[in-house]
């Protein structure tokens, strides 16, 4: 369970970033998420956080309890637009196979 800190502070991090992704440098499906904002030319914009890289490890697993939290479930990438939850890899894989990729990131202001 994740703390109020912790939790207001991953609520403030979703606020303050239209296109936020929580992830781990060393995750494949999370290589997965960064070719599709390459391929949409939308990396500058979606801020990521790799937890594997914070130089404070207990605050990046609190941090990360409490995306969990927020989110229902424990997962990275987990991607958030525009102050919701999107979803995760297997949302942006599913939506390119049905070709509306494109037209959710139209509608959600990313392209």
């Amino acid at each position: 369970m994740a703390t109020q800190k912790y939790i207001q502070k991953a609520d403030d991090l979703i606020k303050a970033n239209p296109y936020l992704m929580i992830s781990k440098s060393w995750c494949p499906d999370c290589h997965y998420t960064y070719k599709v904002w390459a391929k949409y030319n939308v990396s500058d914009k979606v801020h990521i956080i790799e937890f594997d890289k914070f130089e404070n490890q207990t605050e990046a697993i609190e941090l990360e309890k409490a995306f969990t939290q927020i989110s229902g479930r424990k997962w990275v990438p987990t991607i958030f637009f525009n102050g919701k939850l999107l979803g995760t890899e297997q949302d942006l894989k599913r939506w390119e196979s049905e070709d509306k990729l494109e037209t959710i990131f139209r509608t959600e202001k990313l392209i």
